[in-house]
């Protein structure tokens, strides 16, 4: 269990690293032709960044509290099952065309 929770949080971290890497394309958003590309994308960000910021501490404290283990395996794992499904979804419907 205990592998499987680091592994998690590996995962959450990277996911955290690579959006503040994009930090600088939400940034710009505010710059488009689309007056509600700039709240829309950075509201998402931010969403995104605390969920996988967050799920560390929030899978050690309940950890600590003595929680089941599958509960804090869904603390871990959710965010980034989300954000890959939101990813893949959103580039599946809006495909950029040419």
């Amino acid at each position: 269990m205990r592998a499987i929770l680091v592994l998690g949080a590996l995962v959450d971290l990277v996911f955290a690293l690579f959006l503040v890497i994009v930090l600088g394309f939400v940034l710009d958003s505010w710059n488009d032709r689309d007056p509600w590309a700039g709240p829309i994308v950075t509201t998402l960000w931010a969403l995104s960044f605390l969920l996988s910021a967050g799920a560390p501490i929030v899978a050690w404290r309940l950890r600590r509290r003595s929680a089941p283990p599958g509960r804090v395996a869904l603390a871990m794992w959710l965010p980034p099952i989300l954000l890959t499904a939101l990813c893949l979804i959103g580039f599946a419907v809006f495909t950029p065309s040419r």
